[in-house]
């Protein structure tokens, strides 16, 4: 069945093809690719024939087609998909920053995956009828959400400005799901999560997204900061997956120069050749400038990252981003689907293409709570230390790099989590902790992450018999099965049970570092629980190393102008044990 899919799907779309390139060519190879091609959709109508007349059982036509659509373009890069009229419709709406819907922050919780609202947005309709953070929607519109995705979620909630939607909300202290009927209106999503001045001289923006509005949104907050005549800027990119390949020009040239290249991108259509520099005198073109980026920077994040450090207009620091160096194009196909393909590569302006070579290491994958900041720190990036990276040159004759993400300047690994703490973060102990506690618990006006709020949490983890993952116990398994094997003595399995006891010890000992993670990590939940976005991006700053390198460096002026010239170029890399 797939493989008849697929041909069916490839060839259907390569009959496009010929029809839409006879408009624009007529050299003889292509004459003879079209020969080749009427060959195969003539093979392909004889296929679908064969299989509506003699298959065992009818088939869904919609299914069938789709799932060729799928197997097909799996055999090219993961941004080249297709999309039904509603994964249409959603595109749009990222693109615009805009939707329409009820204004909630949704995640999947526990090993159920059970569709949790993270937080209400503030002044939107959800936020104004009472749903709160770690509330469980269990049905939308009285359609069970078990079995979810998030995606699926959002088709169901969004939907006509002023229409209603019915969620059905299952929250602690309740023995019934609570129905809350809620009307849609116009949500718009801020790029810029977070702007402030820190220790009063620097000023720092956060900017988690690009979509058409970036460019705006960041001119905006940068005016407000620029006012306060800071000594030094941070733009922070960490965890941005990017958006259009246009904001991140219109981001960009307001810390160049007027008219420096920005990005160029080449495909293999013509067309797709183009060049991008900046076309509007800039806001901050001369204000010494850090640019923080971790491997969940990707796509126009790197193009501001790698056109900052090209032209050696500030210093980036932090990890080695994601490796996007892809561009794509939306095709409009009929009945409100469309085509998102991958048409060009873009080039930084030193010439150097940061696609990641996904055949040769895996790609990054987001799991349950864990963020690119939590992987950053349990997986250390190896990317900036191989050698067989092609070298480029800044303006400045400084060495750079292509084929794998934006190296930073100064490199900084945030500190190791160990596997106690990775596992609190996978099973969702925190979230799930301060939800528990702020339904029994007055809700304060400030956080505070009191005494008597860890020892609840100790108290808590014994609850849900929460068990941490025991040092050795591969080791522990190995030794058992060799003795079986081997037919080994009852004393030899008692030697092995002893040891996995004292380690299970071991394991529910709370170190120092641990009871300091445990602390940041349910600030950081009581935060977000109380104020939203831009309370948690605050919470998160005391414990921030590559935030705290970025002050220091601003407020050392010849460390910073040492780090932008070729002659005082040295490798630095910053370590947190």
């Amino acid at each position: 069945m797939k493989i008849i899919s697929k041909t069916i799907i490839i060839l259907i779309l390569l009959s496009s093809v010929v029809f839409a390139d006879q408009d624009t060519t007529k050299k003889a190879d292509n004459n003879k690719n079209y020969r080749e091609i009427a060959r195969q959709i003539k093979l392909l109508g004889e296929v679908i024939r064969g299989v509506n007349l003699r298959y065992v059982d009818s088939i869904e036509t919609d299914d069938f087609i789709r799932a060729g659509i799928d197997g097909m373009l799996a055999t090219l890069d993961p941004y080249t998909v297709f999309l039904d009229k509603k994964g249409n419709l959603a595109l749009d709406e990222m693109i615009k920053g805009e939707y329409c819907g009820v204004g909630i922050e949704i995640g999947l919780r526990g090993k159920s995956k059970k569709l949790t609202i993270i937080a209400p947005i503030e002044d939107t309709p959800a936020f104004r009828v009472g749903v709160k953070s770690g509330d469980v929607i269990v049905a939308v519109d009285g359609k069970s959400t078990k079995g979810f995705t998030t995606s699926d979620a959002a088709k169901h909630i969004r939907g006509k400005e002023d229409s209603e939607v019915t969620l059905s909300i299952r929250r602690k202290g309740y023995s019934k799901p609570l129905d809350y009927i809620i009307a849609r209106k116009n949500i718009r999503i801020h790029d810029v999560a977070y702007a402030e001045m820190l220790d009063g001289e620097i000023g720092y923006i956060k900017l988690v997204a690009f979509s058409s509005k970036a460019g705006r949104e960041l001119r905006k907050n940068l005016r407000e900061l620029l006012k306060k005549e800071p000594i030094g800027m941070i733009l922070d990119l960490r965890s941005n997956p990017g958006g259009l390949l246009t904001s991140a020009v219109d981001v960009a040239q307001e810390f160049l120069q007027p008219k420096e290249l920005i990005v160029s991108q080449k495909g293999r259509n013509p067309r797709s050749i183009r060049n991008y520099p900046g076309t509007r005198k800039p806001l901050a073109s001369d204000i010494p400038l850090v640019v923080l980026v971790n491997r969940g920077s990707a796509s126009a994040s790197e193009i501001v990252a790698g056109s900052i450090q090209d032209h050696d207009r500030g210093v980036v620091i932090g990890t080695t981003t994601f490796g996007k160096g892809l561009v794509q194009s939306k095709l409009k196909l009929s009945e409100g689907n469309a085509l998102k393909v991958t048409s060009a590569r873009y080039y930084t302006p030193s010439g150097r293409c940061i696609q990641r070579d996904r055949s040769k290491s895996d790609d990054f994958i987001y799991e349950d709570d864990l963020t690119a900041d939590d992987l950053s720190a349990s997986e250390p990036d190896t990317s900036a230390s191989d050698t067989s990276r092609s070298i480029y040159y800044t303006d400045a004759g400084r060495e750079v790099y292509g084929g794998g993400g934006i190296t930073p300047d100064i490199i900084i690994e945030p500190s190791l989590l160990d596997p106690v703490s990775v596992e609190m973060i996978r099973k969702g102990v925190f979230f799930n902790f301060i939800d528990e506690w702020l339904s029994h618990n007055e809700r304060p006006d400030t956080v505070k992450v009191t005494t008597e709020i860890l020892t609840e949490f100790n108290s808590y983890l014994d609850s849900v018999d929460f068990t941490p993952p025991i040092r050795g116990e591969k080791q522990l398994e190995s030794l058992r099965k060799i003795g079986r094997n081997d037919t080994l003595d009852d004393l030899y399995f008692a030697n092995i049970d002893s040891i996995e006891a004292a380690l299970k010890r071991e394991s529910k000992t709370i170190g120092q570092e641990l009871e300091k993670f445990i602390y940041q990590r349910i600030d950081r939940e009581l935060a977000s629980a109380l104020g939203g976005r831009e309370w948690r991006i605050r919470s998160s700053f005391d414990e921030d190393i590559q935030l705290t390198t970025a002050i220091e460096l601003l407020k050392d002026e010849d460390r910073y102008r040492a780090e932008l010239r070729k002659d005082d170029q040295t490798d630095i890399e910053v370590s947190v044990e």
